[in-house]
């Protein structure tokens, strides 16, 4: 009798054993899927944030576009002269974004014709970055 019950404990700690190597992979994943979650929360966040930015700089934009057009209408030069680009003779705004952006809407306006072409609408950087490359290595310096 006394071999039975050694052979149950020998099975209970094993089946406690598998158990608690259960639990830890379950726990392992759960922390690994929580960071992995709010990282993507993070980034849908930011994601939302250019989307939104983007669509007010539109809508800056169109009002840019609303407003040649009614001077197209009243054959009035005067109101757009500010944003006339005389090397070339086109009206042109930038609208500010986030992160160093911008949105150039570009348009060339037949007077006499009252029409206008759109030669412009993109997203470009207004800053120019640079990309820090440089390595730092440890170069034994201060140590004794």
């Amino acid at each position: 009798m006394a071999k039975q019950e050694i052979r149950r404990k020998a099975n209970i700690g094993s089946s406690s054993l598998i158990l608690i190597f259960i639990v830890l992979c379950l726990v392992t994943f759960s922390v690994l899927s929580l960071g992995n979650a709010k990282r993507e929360d993070a980034l849908s966040v930011r994601s939302a944030d250019s989307v939104q930015e983007y669509y007010r700089a539109d809508a800056q934009g169109e009002a840019f576009l609303q407003m040649a057009d009614q001077a197209l209408l009243k054959g009035d030069k005067d109101s757009l002269a500010p944003y006339l680009q005389s090397d070339t003779g086109t009206y042109c705004t930038d609208v500010s974004m986030d992160a160093g952006q911008a949105l150039r809407v570009e348009l060339n306006l037949d007077w006499e014709k009252k029409t206008y072409k759109i030669l412009s609408w993109k997203v470009y950087h207004q800053e120019d970055y640079e990309i820090d490359q440089s390595i730092p290595v440890w170069s034994g310096a201060g140590a004794s």
